[in-house]
């Protein structure tokens, strides 16, 4: 099935919406990572003493056959598989989302399917459709891979390696260099590293309140 708007036109549409789907746990922001910007000694400084949880996201394009289709395709690159594997081994999650949706103008309204790929395994592309009512909500899902609910995303975040800013700048710079497979070239163009760069959400982790503090400490000595 064809395509009819870009992963960085869906990115623009589910970024605002797992933002709101996260901030139970934390103060949120989307980045697309940039060297001497976010990791500049300022941003360090501005950042002290703070704790974050990190995530990879992908932001995945419906595909269908017709206008106005109530079917829709979407697919998860086996290349995907690869960046959350390397994601996993560097302590964060990485996740997908898709915006049920046949039309441009309809992606804020339609609901939108989020993925956890952060367990899985596989060497081939992943497909799943969808069958959605005229208010573009999910009707019926088929596939492999089966969508994650909020609660469950919640805890896998929540769960995830806790870092200072140092470390999630890091992780930003390494993971697509880190997750690329394709032979070296003199070439950049050549190279599929720029193609493995996820949308980044960091989640400022609120600091625990005195009281809090002196009953953790309270239970340890005991």
């Amino acid at each position: 099935m064809p395509s009819f708007y870009s992963e960085r036109t869906a990115e623009y549409a589910l970024a605002p919406k797992f933002v709101e789907l996260l901030k139970p746990l934390g103060s949120v922001v989307p980045m697309f990572f940039s060297g001497k910007r976010e990791d500049t000694h300022v941003a360090f400084d501005s950042l002290a003493g703070e704790s974050f949880h990190l995530i990879a996201f992908f932001a995945r394009r419906p595909k269908i056959n017709r206008a106005e289709s109530r079917c829709i395709e979407g697919k998860i690159n086996r290349r995907l598989f690869r960046v959350a594997r390397c994601a996993s081994e560097l302590g964060i999650p990485t996740f997908c989302g898709i915006s049920l949706t046949n039309n441009i103008f309809d992606q804020v309204h339609a609901e939108s399917l989020w993925f956890d790929i952060s367990e899985l395994h596989s060497e081939e592309d992943v497909r799943f459709f969808c069958e959605v009512s005229g208010e573009l909500t999910l009707g019926r899902f088929q596939g492999q891979i089966q969508p994650a609910n909020h609660s469950a995303i919640l805890s896998k975040v929540s769960k995830s390696r806790i870092l200072d800013w140092a470390e999630v700048t890091y992780i930003m710079r390494e993971l697509p260099h880190l997750a690329d497979d394709s032979v070296p070239s003199g070439f950049m163009f050549l190279s599929q590293t720029w193609r493995l760069r996820p949308v980044y959400f960091a989640i400022r982790i609120p600091a625990r309140p005195e009281s809090a503090l002196r009953i953790a400490r309270h239970e340890v000595q005991a």
